[in-house]
């Protein structure tokens, strides 16, 4: 026994027998918890226990060899805390009860958690001279989540707004145990009933049963974990869904001991979910039935707008003569209102078509495709005088009709766009896209993502209309400046949300616009967020 300790009884806690202060040094040696005591001026440990020497590799004979600091064990950017725990020990009572966690160094410089507590030993003139150290090691192999019992208390707090509880089931004994979390989730108030694994199966819903009686024999079996979801019918007949995490114990001989384990209830969790899944459900049930129709009333809607265009294309030549004035006016009203018809059909049909298509993706050289359009283009390019300029594009996953569908789009809006005495200049741009921008669009980092950009030299357009200009019929300019039906962009959108990219728009009134599309090299790596 340590001739300090013996001093520090006599002198602080003034024992009259010797057979107190050997019930008190057999306390203090051969207690459950690690016991150091350290002198107030500068941590000197003056005594410490069987148990810090079974931990942390110091005896009593270290002490009386050497000078040992306690925070010689501990971290030093951690000093400062624990002297700030010592000065509120001294004067509330209440903080020696609340421990701080705290990595300490064994002899051989390994690091453990462990939970300290602390508490002021005075003299007789009340001066604090020495502090208590109790220390209890975490023994679980994960790394504590909390730095203090506050924080742990805030942690628990949360677990029991959420319905939470544990539990341990002593196999031999046949004896459960439950926490006041799972007593509630069960709905039983009486707390005095005994429990046992009959008593806790009975509660499982009959669908259920089954199921986890043969996970429990096949955990007990195999000496595995549970991770287990069911129902069960509570005490007032209530049905929850609860989610079981637990996992087999053993003795220091491997013999297994008892099954210990969490509950948590999360049937408004499974309830939102399922929600969840029946608007989506429904949701996608309605986009196809509006798909459907849209398709089904644009292409029912061609052969009477057929008619009305051959019948005014007979009317125009058999009376072209006859026609005078008004009567000629109605009649090209009437053709050029038809073939706006047919346009915005046509462009409808080509909306419905976008995300229908059977077709598969492939790969497809952009290049290409960009040479494609100008072909397409080359009347109203050479007309307009428009200059196209830029760098190689990649090769991606596709489909190619909706590549070129994409590009057509937009270049044609570049040209049609254009200040009036003032040539079309089309730059287009290609880049990778830094990981920056992969966070920010959400894009998944298993694939390669490439920007494409495309600016003119146009009228541009106010910035507020960034957005507005992808929906469906929205215009900016009226029909007899700009013709078109204002599906165009919306068009653009569908498509790049079918090939799981991103597109968006920057512009300035007279100072041109700039359309920025992203889209992955490949389609089946990609997890992108819908613009």
């Amino acid at each position: 026994m340590s001739k300090i300790l013996s001093e520090i009884i006599d002198n602080t806690l003034k024992t009259d027998t010797s057979q107190q202060q050997a019930l008190l040094q057999s306390v203090a040696m051969d207690g459950p918890s690690l016991l150091a005591m350290v002198r107030a001026t500068d941590l000197k440990v003056l005594f410490l226990n069987r148990q810090f020497e079974y931990y942390l590799g110091y005896s009593n004979a270290d002490l009386e060899n050497a000078d040992v600091f306690f925070k010689d064990i501990l971290e030093e950017y951690l000093h400062e805390r624990l002297g700030f725990q010592l000065h509120l020990v001294e004067d509330d009572i209440s903080a020696r009860s609340r421990y701080v966690i705290y990595p300490l160094r064994n002899k051989a410089g390994e690091s453990k958690m462990f939970y300290l507590y602390a508490s002021p030993v005075r003299n007789s003139e009340g001066v604090v001279e020495m502090y208590n150290l109790v220390m209890h090691p975490n023994l679980s192999k994960w790394d504590m989540p909390f730095t203090s019992f506050i924080t742990r208390e805030l942690f628990l707090e949360q677990f029991n707004s959420e319905d939470f509880g544990t539990f341990e089931w002593i196999i031999d004994a046949d004896k459960v145990f439950w926490s006041i979390g799972v007593y509630r989730i069960y709905d039983i108030d009486d707390k005095k009933h005994k429990i046992n694994r009959f008593f806790t199966e009975s509660f499982t819903h009959p669908d259920d049963r089954a199921r986890v009686k043969a996970e429990m024999q096949k955990a007990l079996q195999s000496e595995s974990g549970i991770d287990l979801e069911c129902k069960i019918i509570t005490a007032k007949n209530r049905v929850k869904v609860i989610h079981t995490l637990a996992r087999i114990v053993k003795n220091s001989h491997g013999k297994v001991l008892k099954l210990a384990g969490s509950i948590r209830d999360v049937t408004e969790q499974r309830q939102i979910e399922e929600d969840l899944k029946n608007k989506v459900d429904e949701l996608n049930h309605t986009n196809r039935e509006l798909e459907e129709f849209a398709y089904i009333a644009s292409h029912d809607m061609q052969e009477p707008l057929r008619k009305i265009t051959t019948y005014s294309d007979r009317l125009s030549e058999k009376y072209k003569d006859v026609l005078t004035g008004d009567g000629l006016m109605y009649l090209s009203r009437m053709v050029v209102s038809a073939e706006n018809m047919r346009s915005l059909i046509n462009d409808l049909l080509e909306f419905s078509r976008v995300s229908k298509t059977g077709q598969t993706y492939e790969q497809v050289d952009l290049n290409e495709i960009l040479q494609q359009v100008k072909n397409d283009l080359e009347l109203i390019i050479e007309e307009s005088g428009t200059e196209m300029n830029g760098n190689p594009l990649p090769v991606i996953d596709a489909i190619p009709s909706q590549m070129k569908q994409l590009f057509t789009n937009i270049i044609g809006n570049a040209i049609k766009f254009h200040k009036p005495g003032l040539a079309p200049v089309i730059t287009i741009e290609t880049s990778i896209l830094p990981e920056s921008e992969l966070v920010k669009y959400e894009l998944s980092k298993n694939n390669v993502y490439y920007k494409i950009c495309i600016a003119d030299n146009g009228i541009g357009f106010e910035e507020e209309y960034n957005t507005r200009i992808f929906q469906v019929f929205q215009r900016l300019h009226g029909k007899s400046e700009y013709p078109g039906s204002g599906i165009g962009l919306a068009i653009c959108k569908k498509i790049l949300e079918h090939h799981h990219g991103v597109i968006y728009a920057e512009g300035e009134v007279d100072a041109g616009a700039r359309f920025i599309f992203i889209l992955p090299q490949h389609q089946q790596k990609s997890k992108a967020k819908i613009s």
